[in-house]
């Protein structure tokens, strides 16, 4: 099934080119929305020149309809569908199709954001063939850390090396979980960064991480009473742990069985290589099973957070 890297399409927009039709999907949508953003600035389209219609609401034939009416100020008209896998009759759409062409030569341009791309389907057959289709596929682990570099740059947020790692390690981590978490941080500050405290001085929960998977049970206990008593923390932080245990998982498996899949960037490698000599994967593996019975237990029981976790650390740590 062909299908256009981002990069490609983004190559073409430098040069000035235009598809008429694109339709995006995938999980990571935020860089369908910078995409279009791109579309939009070598369309030269005008506040008069742009529709943005629901799929749920219109089908096909409308769609062309918008697509193929006479925009006002000049510029390319501009259609924008959300949910377009839902449209009906989506076969009228083929009318759109066509290869790129400079901004000069292009009339209209329609971008259908879907949250799919069914194969099997016989219109997904004819986008393969005359349409620019193209996939915001899920960001790598390894990846994360670079996304979240470039989105605080063009925020103008700066992170310290904690936000970081805190950011990157984030589940469940998407590009606009990301932005929002950023945005938190320019309105908020430094000061919205995510702490555990201790007496007499402030712990990070990176650093309570540590502590954890180096089964440093008197330093992660130390801390349980403020996980018990603050629980927008202790949520966050449960996210931290279940990450960071899928990881070591991944880690020791790749070590155990010699695949060398496994990837990550180099500062949680680091951190992997060192928590490794304190687990054995079958103990990761029921870690990550009481992880996920732990996070059950703080939001649908009424057990004591204090106990949950008390329970916890005493069982993996020593």
């Amino acid at each position: 099934m062909p299908k256009f890297d981002i990069k490609v399409i983004q190559a073409e927009l430098d040069q000035g080119l235009l598809r008429p039709f694109y339709w995006i999907w995938g999980p990571e949508l935020l860089k369908g929305r910078e995409l279009l953003k791109r579309i939009r600035k070598v369309a030269q389209t005008n506040e008069w020149g742009e529709e943005n219609l629901d799929g749920s609401e219109v089908d096909g034939a409308t769609i062309c309809d918008s697509a193929r009416s006479l925009g006002l100020g000049g510029g390319v008209r501009l259609v924008v569908v959300r949910d377009a896998h839902q449209i009906k009759g989506p076969e009228a759409l083929t009318l759109l199709f066509g290869p790129a062409a400079p901004q000069s030569e292009t009339s209209s341009v329609c971008v259908c954001f879907a949250k799919d791309f069914d194969a099997r389907k016989k219109f997904s057959k004819l986008l393969a063939d005359g349409a620019a289709v193209v996939s915001c596929d899920e960001v790598l682990e390894d990846q994360r850390e670079a996304w979240v570099q470039y989105l605080a740059k063009r925020q103008g947020v700066q992170v310290s090396a904690q936000s970081l790692r805190r950011l990157t390690c984030m589940e469940p981590w998407t590009l606009d979980l990301i932005a929002q978490e950023l945005d938190k941080l320019l309105v908020a500050g430094s000061e919205s960064e995510s702490v555990i405290r201790d007496t007499p001085g402030v712990w990070s929960s990176d650093e309570w991480v540590d502590h954890f998977f180096t089964k440093n049970r008197a330093a992660t206990l130390r801390q349980v009473a403020h996980l018990a008593e603050s629980p927008d923390q202790a949520l966050p932080l449960l996210g931290l742990l279940s990450w960071n245990a899928k990881q070591l998982a991944g880690f020791l498996a790749d070590a155990e069985f010699g695949t060398g899949a496994f990837k990550t960037h180099p500062f949680q490698l680091n951190r992997l290589k060192q928590w490794s000599q304190f687990w054995k994967l079958m103990e990761v593996i029921e870690l990550q099973r009481e992880l996920f019975l732990l996070d059950l237990s703080l939001k649908q029981t009424p057990l004591m957070p204090l106990g949950l976790w008390t329970t916890l650390m005493n069982k993996f740590g020593h």
